[in-house]
């Protein structure tokens, strides 16, 4: 699945390129398994709770989630949103998703980018971005760049982001919107207020580009694109990843996280696909970094 030479050149003009079809079902499902096992044990426990009426296990992995939240008054929901954190990929730390940072068809896409010597940076998120409630949409991630929320000695690097869905996204199920074409313009004044956000001074006079896809899509963006999420006004969950991938050997702007060797072309021993090793330098960098500010802003 690598890339065309007007995929990439659209990419570099654009700063950003949806490429369509390059994962199937079978990438995800083991996924959505070993997720749909989390859920299973908190769905018990709030059953047990008498705080929702079904663990509603009959639901797809789509909406499981979303339909559970409806039935949950709002204090409780406060709590669950809780959980939901939990499930971050750093936290859940599950084997089907270490084992799919190595897929052939995922890396041959990001190496059309970021050459043959690739590295995942610790920027990494799993996310189950939850229907609007009370008009209110939890997680919505403002207009910022991914450059924006690391430390500065990454500006040295490319760092490539390829956001996932594993479902369908459009404008009402709350696909990404890019700001096309601003790259050159490097990185824009970010501030913490609102979330990290480019600061609404800084905001290109550049119309909107929604991005809409199909699951087994990738996005691909450019570190310095702007982008948002929109309100999933849907009742499913608009489940998705979000992976950075970027040339071995350059900075990650995560420092105390950890960073893992993918791929390498010229020395494969050092390829780091070991699942203990990536759990236990995620737990102690987890813990060692706590109380650390993340972002530059």
């Amino acid at each position: 699945m690598s890339l065309t030479q007007s995929q990439v050149a659209q990419y570099r003009q654009d700063g950003y390129l949806i490429a369509r079809g390059v994962l199937t079902d079978e990438d995800f499902q083991p996924i959505e398994q070993a997720y749909d096992a989390l859920i299973d044990h908190q769905a018990e426990e709030l059953l047990a709770a008498g705080q929702i009426q079904s663990t509603h296990k009959d639901q797809p992995f789509s909406h499981r989630l979303a339909t559970i939240a409806r039935e949950l008054d709002d204090e409780t929901y406060g709590n669950f949103r809780s959980f939901t954190a939990t499930l971050d990929i750093m936290r859940a730390r599950l084997r089907s998703m270490f084992k799919f940072f190595f897929s052939p068809r995922l890396l041959s896409a990001v190496e059309s980018i970021v050459g043959p010597e690739i590295t995942l940076s610790p920027i990494q998120h799993f996310r189950p971005y939850l229907p609007a409630r009370n008009d209110a949409q939890p997680m919505r991630v403002p207009w910022h760049q991914d450059q924006g929320v690391t430390k500065k000695e990454a500006d040295a690097a490319e760092i490539l982001t390829c956001w996932i869905p594993l479902v369908h996204v459009n404008p009402d199920a709350g696909c990404l919107q890019v700001l096309p074409g601003v790259t050159p313009m490097g990185l824009l004044e970010h501030q913490r207020e609102g979330g990290t956000m480019i600061k609404p001074e800084w905001m290109p006079d550049t119309r909107p580009v929604d991005c809409p896809m199909q699951r087994g899509d990738i996005l691909l963006m450019n570190s310095y694109t702007p982008h948002r999420g929109q309100v999933n006004r849907t009742d499913k969950v608009r489940w998705s990843m979000d992976l950075r991938f970027q040339k071995t050997g350059t900075p990650t702007g995560r420092p105390f996280w950890p960073a893992f060797v993918i791929q390498s072309k010229t020395d494969p021993a050092s390829v780091q696909n070991d699942y203990d090793n990536w759990c236990a330098r995620w737990i102690y960098d987890l813990e060692a970094s706590k109380g650390m500010h993340l972002h530059r802003v």
